[in-house]
């Protein structure tokens, strides 16, 4: 009898998981250079958009000036997914390698062995950077390498750079180098997806998702343009993941919350190590660490940390005290969160952020200049 009670014991807690789930949604190659689906994000966007999730594109910032965009359709995308509370994470800068001209790598030519100079890979990122500035109005803080090949020299790069986050192979939920966070990818389901494999690979991801819940916390599901596309295989993949994220929030409940790659690597991170001792000097409060970049135009991104689980609400004040935007306003765990904020609509000026959550309040000036 006792052995049976363990059995079903063990077997309810495999239906029902018992921890939260951070899922992470992330698409890599915007846009891809295949040209025999017409390009465009907002289908799938509309779809983990109706289940509550978000969305991190991994943007090849090349693209902005290539051909295909000629029109403005991908910046006025990318503009449009930013307003929404999704996030741009930048996914190298053409993804094609310099030295062998392979689109399967950029920052180390793994044909050859090579590993390209700072200045080299600076360059690089800087003009990434700009272009996603110039032409989208974001500075990234999270950033994906192109096939996910990197060195020590793209890391270091990176930090003087001003990012926060990569999301790479390898170890997951630590720093990767100083302080260069790693939120890993996990596995790909629709990778050239055929109606035939539709259900295994759904069977397949629900099996992997629920395996890492318990092991990692969260889960990053991985996905690559063109297949997210509307017409690769009669809307095979957005099909596949409206099921998908119904079969999860079925499952989980309001256990599962939905963040960028961004802002769950931020709610496992905590602060950043270079101010670590002096937030260990003060009392054990709620508080906004910072805003970045600030000033800003049009978009920063706000870090904050909550000592206690409860509903949350993040809004923008004007200078005559009027709430402008509501940026948050739910149930949050404790620990560390990151909420960008769009100001594309609005005039120059100081703005204060309005944290609040049960009997605090917390306020941080920011300066829009355009």
């Amino acid at each position: 009898m006792m052995r049976y009670l363990f059995a079903l014991y063990i077997f309810t807690l495999t239906l029902f998981p018992q921890d939260s789930l951070l899922f992470v949604i992330h698409v890599d190659d915007i846009y891809s250079r295949n040209v025999t689906y017409p390009a465009g994000i907002l289908p799938f966007q509309h779809i983990v958009e109706q289940r509550g999730g978000k969305v991190t594109w991994a943007v090849m910032p090349h693209r902005l000036i290539e051909d295909m965009n000629l029109s403005g359709k991908l910046s006025a995308e990318l503009r449009a997914t930013i307003a929404g509370g999704h996030e741009i994470s930048q996914h190298g800068y053409i993804h094609i390698c310099q030295r062998c001209g392979q689109s399967s790598h950029e920052m180390f030519c793994t044909t050859q062995s090579y590993h390209f100079p700072y200045q080299n890979q600076m360059d690089l990122i800087r003009q990434g950077l700009e272009l996603l500035r110039d032409s989208v109005g974001v500075v990234p803080v999270s950033f994906v390498p192109p096939g996910h090949q990197v060195d020590s020299v793209t890391f270091q790069v990176l930090l003087d750079s001003s990012f926060q986050f990569i999301s790479t192979t390898g170890s997951t939920k630590q720093n990767i180098y100083k302080n260069l966070y790693n939120l890993a990818p996990h596995n790909e389901y629709t990778w050239q997806i055929t109606p035939e494999q539709y259900q295994s690979r759904l069977t397949s991801a629900l099996a992997d998702i629920r395996s890492k819940a318990q092991t990692a916390g969260y889960y990053c599901l991985l996905l690559h343009d063109p297949f997210i596309r509307p017409a690769y295989q009669d809307s095979i993949v957005l099909r596949w993941t409206g099921e998908l994220l119904d079969s999860v929030n079925a499952e989980y409940g309001n256990k599962v919350r939905y963040r960028t790659v961004s802002q769950a690597a931020a709610s496992f991170r905590g602060p950043m190590s270079s101010t670590r001792e002096e937030i260990a000097l003060v009392p054990e409060k709620m508080m906004i660490l910072q805003s970045y970049p600030n000033p800003f135009n049009p978009v920063t991104t706000i870090h904050f940390r909550l000592i206690e689980s409860g509903y949350t609400k993040l809004s923008i004040y004007n200078v005559a005290g009027e709430e402008i935007r509501v940026l948050l306003d739910e149930n949050l765990p404790a620990g560390w969160h990151l909420q960008n904020f769009h100001a594309g609509d609005l005039t120059s000026g100081i703005y204060f952020v309005h944290l609040k959550q049960n009997r605090y309040n917390v306020y941080h000036k920011i300066l829009l200049i355009k």
